[in-house]
């Protein structure tokens, strides 16, 4: 099968968004760069959001067009991968920016999911949201089949950001449904996104005035909470219904413009391997922004220097990708 240019493409513009985000929040202030608040708002609102969409749109193509005994261990691969990828953040974080040792006291907690360290929660929520579509497989491929209860289904599960988080103390349930302990990208209420993808893949939508109202409306509600709280931001951790879905409009132009690449002659080649290698750049990226988190300490950058910043990172990391992938030599 050809692979999906598009989804490469929007997904190397998300990395580009999320390393942006994380190097403006390590190294900027908001009290002297007003407009770093907008960016970084801007990009946290729409990038976790527009990864489960991309998940769920290469997996429609990579496993559920296929039979589950054929897929089911590629799948769970995937997840136990990017559960190493948590993993590795995870304890970056907790060595570089909480300068704590590494012995088991730090480790320990955080194989077992009982510390979720900062900034590398989506990495564990990439994982989860990919085992549940793997639990979830014949569900999923029996409701595809039926557009209007799948509508249905994917708007029902919007109200489960309804739900009291104050009552969730496990962090484990948290991890699924949300929860006040801890900043989390919880499972149900963003498999939405996931099922979306996978409907847009399985029908193959590019652009309908339907969807593009359907998104238009997701962001207005969320303006509409703007207007109402005084420009103040719906709660993002645990999501509130007017953060989950206020960056529908935003995602599908990325997806527009992504398919819209995907037909050009040219090839981007650099985005497009952002995209292919996601999880690789975001992982490492954390990696060199949380070991110089105390070098640079004393540095605050601005917006215009924080995106120059973002792209050194990103061709350093390419580099880096470039000299560790294997090429088989032509004989």
């Amino acid at each position: 099968m050809k692979r999906d240019d598009a989804m490469d493409y929007m997904k190397g513009f998300l990395v580009i968004g999320m390393v942006y985000t994380h190097i403006m929040q390590f190294f900027s202030d908001v009290a002297v760069y007003l407009a770093t608040v907008f960016s970084i708002e801007l990009f946290n609102l729409i990038t976790f959001s527009g990864f489960i969409f991309c998940f769920g749109y290469v997996n429609e193509l990579a496993y559920y067009r296929k039979k589950f005994s054929d897929v089911y261990m590629k799948m769970l691969v995937t997840s136990l991968k990017t559960l190493v990828t948590f993993y590795i953040s995870g304890l970056a974080y907790q060595i570089y920016v909480n300068s704590m040792p590494p012995d088991s006291i730090t480790i320990v907690p955080v194989l077992l999911l009982q510390e979720i360290p900062g900034w590398s929660e989506f990495l564990l929520s990439f994982s989860l949201i990919m085992l549940m579509g793997l639990i979830l497989f014949p569900i999923i491929n029996w409701l595809k089949m039926r557009k209007v209860l799948f509508w249905l289904v994917t708007f029902a599960l919007l109200f489960s950001t309804f739900i009291d988080y104050s009552m969730i103390e496990s962090p484990y349930l948290g991890l699924l449904i949300g929860t006040e302990l801890f900043p989390t990208f919880p499972v149900i209420q963003y498999l939405p996104f996931y099922l979306i993808g996978i409907y847009f893949a399985k029908y193959r939508i590019i652009f309908k005035w339907k969807y593009l109202i359907g998104a238009i409306s997701g962001t207005a509600i969320f303006i509409f909470y703007l207007v109402q709280n005084e420009w103040q931001l719906p709660i993002r951790f645990p999501p509130s219904i007017y953060w989950v879905v206020g960056s529908t409009f935003c995602l599908y132009i990325y997806y527009l413009v992504s398919k819209f690449l995907e037909k050009q002659k040219f090839e981007l080649t650099l985005l497009k391997g952002m995209g292919k290698n996601a999880l690789f750049y975001l992982v490492m990226s954390n990696i060199f922004i949380f070991s110089l988190d105390n070098a640079l300490e004393a540095m605050i950058i601005g917006p215009g220097a924080g995106l120059l910043f973002t792209f050194v990172l990103l061709l350093l990391i390419s580099f880096l990708n470039s000299i560790s992938t294997y090429t088989k030599r032509r004989t």
